[in-house]
């Protein structure tokens, strides 16, 4: 059975693994920093934790090998934003990718009403979701059906603006651009809410840039700007090639990829225990590392030749479980009971419980 190029054991690194807090830039999907970064690093799989638009620009956060089944922790996590809203102009799109629809004079709008219609979108709020959204009716995307020009009635969701914050007003002409900054929900669409602050001005409006500043604890100071990884990446490959054209090819090594993309990564790749709050992180031997990888719980007889190295915890605590150098996390596990009931259980106890296995 023929294998995708690329893919064929030994070629890649499964070993590096974590969150990567990378700058997304603008004219890239997701999807393509994804594959740049899995292409660079010579990684095993690659997945992303909350899309952004391709105009837009900010904090991707992506999941390395393993990690990536760690994606729900960060589905639900709320989000920050810098954007400006171009008042005077509607899109069809709702951003600046789309065709103009409407064109008005916004010069007459003045700060009050700016501010009150700002206002009036804070706290829970029902939002139509837009045409060209992924969102799926009846098994087909949103924007599928706008390219055929097909109606179809769109759905609404229920979210919440924490923070709606104007931090300049400029104008020019016609056109009013509102800086802001906007603390929203998960799943929120701040082009929709650009739109309806248009709306509610009676001169149309699209949302003219974005750019994610944080997603829960996540902040975009901490991420590597994708242009510094294509750098790096690139230098390496050239001294490799000069080293293979006088005499001395090298064969990949994905220990010594792991640890030198580590360090040059530094602060912007998160181990998974700080992924997950900084919960303990429990160091095992390779044969019991290869039966917590297998899904296997952990028994009382089997933890108590740790000795300790055992962290305390309580029952419903989470734990990884990493590989006996710490190089890789094999699973998030949650206690059954606390460390100081271990002496009354029997060797036979399943004291940690496999919650989710990283593969």
């Amino acid at each position: 059975m023929s294998r995708r190029r690329g893919r064929r054991a030994g070629r890649n690194d499964e070993l590096l693994q974590g969150l990567l807090l990378v700058d997304k830039p603008a004219e890239l999907t997701s999807h393509d920093v994804c594959q740049r970064v899995r292409s660079r690093l010579r990684l095993g799989k690659v997945g992303h934790g909350g899309t952004l638009d391709p105009f837009a620009t900010g904090l991707l956060p992506l999941l390395i090998n393993g990690a990536t089944r760690l994606m729900p922790e960060l589905q639900a996590e709320e989000k920050v934003y810098l954007a400006t809203i171009r008042l005077g102009q509607r899109t069809d799109t709702m951003d600046p990718t789309g065709e103009v629809l409407e064109e008005a004079d916004a010069s007459g709008v003045d700060d009050g009403a700016i501010a009150e219609v700002l206002a009036g979108f804070l706290g829970t709020q029902v939002q139509v979701i837009p045409r060209y959204s992924a969102a799926r009716v009846d098994g087909k995307r949103l924007y599928e059906y706008a390219r055929e020009g097909e109606e179809v009635e769109l759905p609404t969701k229920e979210v919440t603006i924490h923070a709606l914050d104007l931090l300049e007003t400029r104008r020019e002409g016609t056109l009013v651009d509102l800086d802001v900054r906007v603390h929203c929900t998960s799943g929120t669409y701040v082009r929709a809410l650009a739109d309806d602050v248009g709306q509610k001005l009676g001169v149309g409006a699209h949302l003219s840039s974005l750019r994610r500043t944080s997603i829960g604890t996540l902040d975009i100071a901490r991420a590597i700007p994708l242009d510094a990884i294509d750098v790096q990446a690139t230098l390496w490959r050239d001294a490799r090639n000069v080293r293979e054209e006088s005499g001395e090819p090298e064969r990949f090594d994905p220990t010594q990829n792991s640890a030198v993309w580590r360090e040059f990564l530094g602060d912007a790749l998160m181990p998974v225990r700080e992924m997950l709050g900084g919960v303990p992180a429990l160091r095992v031997p390779a044969a019991l590392g290869e039966r917590v990888r297998g899904g296997s719980p952990l028994r009382k007889g089997e933890l108590e030749s740790l000795g300790e190295e055992l962290p305390r915890f309580l029952p419903g605590d989470r734990m990884t479980i990493e590989d006996a150098d710490g190089t890789r996390t094999l699973a998030v596990v949650r206690a059954n009971c606390a460390r100081d009931a271990l002496p009354r259980r029997p060797d036979s106890a399943v004291v940690l419980e496999i919650e989710r296995v990283l593969r």
